[in-house]
């Protein structure tokens, strides 16, 4: 064996413990970023927010649509010869195309906003996850990503279905002491409430976290 293989066994030799004791030193936690999405007050508030917008969007196209039928039921109380109705007929035909137009940009619109916000939130989840990590002296921290399965119904799933959830199971078992979701939730509340606007209301306190 030559002098020159001996140190390269010997450099092999040195790396392969120096990452073993690096594995065996290091500091990790574990962040589900799903539980955290979920309870930090600003999706709750968000979510409310997106509640009524909802409920006044409904009320747009319900006024819209009963719009385009009231013309329609009009345009139908004439004669299909007469001029009357030829003119009925484009006034209807109008209103039901900008009411398929604007239904096409409002959806549009929403998801893209609805796009932005998720990506919005999740770079602020990234970010509290840093600082924590950083605030307890943590060398890695791991996103669970267990898919929730106290409460399935196996009767109601595949065996695909099934594979796929338990093949999705990251994270076996982790100790409270790894777990960062309370401390990134509480950070990231912390710096919502500091950023709300003067004068707002302050945020409901977050109910109990569900297991």
């Amino acid at each position: 064996m030559t002098a020159r293989r001996i140190a390269a066994i010997a450099i092999c030799l040195s790396c392969l413990l120096t990452t073993g004791a690096f594995a065996q030193e290091a500091k990790v936690g574990v962040v589900n970023p799903a539980k955290v999405f979920q309870e930090m007050q600003e999706t709750k508030d968000l979510k409310s927010k997106l509640d009524n917008d909802r409920k006044a969007l409904e009320s747009e196209v319900s006024s819209r649509q009963q719009k385009v039928k009231d013309l329609q039921a009009a345009r139908d109380l004439l004669k299909a010869d007469s001029p009357q109705y030829q003119e009925a007929d484009q006034k209807f035909m109008n209103e039901a195309i900008q009411f398929d137009t604007w239904s096409k940009i409002t959806q549009a619109t929403l998801q893209g906003q609805q796009k932005q916000q998720m990506k919005t939130l999740f770079d602020k989840i990234v970010a509290a996850t840093t600082e924590v990590a950083q605030q307890k002296g943590l060398d890695l921290v791991v996103a669970d990503q267990r898919p929730e399965m106290d409460n399935i119904n196996l009767s109601q799933i595949t065996v695909e279905q099934l594979r796929g959830m338990l093949n999705g199971r990251n994270i076996l078992f982790a100790s409270d002491k790894v777990d960062l979701n309370s401390a990134v939730i509480a950070a990231l509340d912390a710096k919502y409430k500091s950023t709300a606007p003067a004068g707002a209301a302050a945020p409901a306190p977050a109910p109990p976290a569900s297991k």
